[in-house]
């Protein structure tokens, strides 16, 4: 008996094209994942993030059973898991490991005489070669799995998700066809269709992707899935892998990748409610789905509401590059909090004073610096995230992007928000020359006062802010007169000191008027 089905995936939280592998034997969890309780914790130390459970379970799989299915499929997860997370360099090296794997089982069979085997192994070392990017060599391993198997379904369907992942969505589909006409069981006409329909949105073929998603989708909550449901429900069945070992976490992964690819056809043509509805559906099933929760902040009816989702999202996988582009283009809407941003309120652990925040949270803080200009900020942030984190390729992306500012340039006489903060966060690229205009240089701002102390018809001031831009003075300074905290100061640039723990211009005042 054959022991993995393929399925044709969009990936772990959107990522790459993917496959699941459910077989005969069931190995049902015995740990459930709580929903994640969004409270910070110090230096974001002891955060999990969505996949981290399916990790765990994939490396223990790997350490007790040492089959050819079981060992395969975790490697295909773990590359899975891992390029979900933009890890791309440790994906890699497990998609490396099921070529290996599966080339040796090739080998075995055929020396054996084992033909069935060698055709399998040999579709399975055509779909790593295809995560890896080997075309030719993918595509060599297809046509000799097909010689022998070609009356396959499994065969045919794993040369449509290889097609799928070099990008051939036309050969995909064809691939599918054959594979949907083979399916011999309810479950695997349901995850060929899956597979077909996943090939037809990328060929630009969505109406009839769309019929096929609504009768899977359809398919699957019905009464003929009931002992599958009922198993599901009884072992507590939650994970989304691209290789599911058995029927019902075949069943879960099929379900909420059909339920995404069809929401997200409804969100594309502008059918809200609809799209909604099947987003919600997947959360019912799992509530830290990162692309539903993305999909629902998208949807959103309010900006308060947008933001909760965009939090929850972040918390279930902050290195998605899809949600941080995403997210980047949402802040360019709004104007984020001056010390924090949007989506934060409630979700400061209170016993931690300072940097006590969630993973999700401080990349979030990292993309409101860069969104702001704070550069310098951002690179803290993301070298902090990067020491955690030294292979996220997402993080390196960032980190780059932070340093890719424009030329400096000395503010004008009344300097905007933008100038001042362009010069707080490149201060030490300013060239000598530059800095000889700077000091010759006089300004005059509308300004903030952090406290104005007024005392015998004079004021004290020493900090506040420029249009969001945090400054103060060496020391407290008197001037003469009774002045409110908003007023116009005339000053001149020292250069960059710290208040209130974070960056601020130094400010020599000259004067200060209503």
């Amino acid at each position: 008996m054959r022991g993995l089905r393929p399925m044709a995936d969009g990936g772990w939280q959107m990522a790459e094209p993917q496959i699941l592998l459910p077989s005969a034997i069931r190995h049902p969890p015995s740990v459930v994942l709580l929903a994640l309780v969004f409270l910070a914790v110090p230096a974001f130390a002891q955060q999990r993030i969505a996949s981290d459970f399916e990790i765990a379970q994939m490396e223990k799989q790997l350490a007790q059973s040492h089959s050819f299915e079981a060992q395969l499929s975790g490697r295909l997860n773990l590359g899975d898991l891992r390029a979900s997370r933009n890890e791309q360099s440790l994906a890699r090296a497990e998609y490396m490991k099921a070529y290996e794997i599966a080339a040796k089982e090739r080998l075995d069979a055929r020396r054996d005489s084992k033909l069935t085997q060698y055709a399998n192994a040999t579709s399975y070392a055509a779909l790593a070669q295809a995560k890896l990017g080997s075309e030719s060599r993918a595509f060599e391993l297809l046509e000799e799995s097909i010689r022998y198997a070609s009356d396959d379904a499994e065969t045919w369907n794993l040369y449509s998700s290889a097609m799928r992942i070099l990008g051939h969505p036309l050969k995909a589909a064809g691939a599918a066809r054959n594979a949907v006409a083979l399916a011999k069981t309810l479950l695997d006409v349901a995850l060929y269709q899956h597979a077909l329909a996943s090939a037809l949105i990328e060929s630009g073929q969505i109406d009839e992707a769309e019929r096929l998603l609504v009768t899977v989708t359809e398919s699957l909550r019905s009464s003929k899935f009931d002992a599958l449901k009922r198993e599901a429900a009884r072992t507590e069945s939650f994970e989304i892998y691209s290789s599911a070992r058995g029927d019902v976490a075949a069943y879960v992964s099929l379900l909420n990748r059909a339920q995404l690819r069809l929401a997200s056809l409804y969100e594309q043509r502008g059918d809200v409610e609809r799209a909604r509805a099947q987003y919600q559906r997947v959360l019912d099933a799992r509530s830290d789905d990162a692309s539903a929760l993305a999909a629902l902040a998208r949807l959103s009816q309010s900006d308060a509401e947008r933001e909760r989702h965009y939090a929850e999202a972040f918390e279930a996988n902050p290195f998605s590059m899809t949600l941080v582009r995403e997210y980047q283009r949402y802040l360019r809407t709004v104007i984020p909090s001056v010390s924090e941003g949007p989506g934060w309120e409630g979700q400061r652990d209170t016993a931690h004073p300072g940097p006590s925040l969630t993973l999700g949270m401080t990349v979030r803080r990292a993309l409101v610096q860069l969104s702001r200009g704070e550069t310098r900020a951002a690179r803290e942030t993301l070298d902090a995230l990067i020491a955690k984190f030294p292979q996220n390729e997402t993080l390196r992306t960032l980190r780059r992007e932070a340093e890719q500012t424009s030329a400096v340039a000395v503010p004008s006489a009344k300097p905007t928000g933008t100038e001042l903060r362009q010069l707080l966060e490149n201060f030490e690229r300013l060239t000598p020359e530059q800095r000889v205009a700077l000091d010759q240089t006089t300004f005059t701002s509308a300004v903030v006062f952090d406290s104005a102390q007024v005392a015998n018809n004079q004021t004290t001031f020493e900090s506040g802010t420029i249009d969001g831009v945090p400054f103060r003075f060496s020391e407290p300074t008197i001037f003469a007169g009774a002045f409110p905290a908003n007023a116009h100061l005339t000053y001149r640039i020292l250069g960059v000191t710290r208040s209130a723990d974070r960056d601020a211009l130094l400010l020599e005042p000259l004067g200060v008027q209503p």
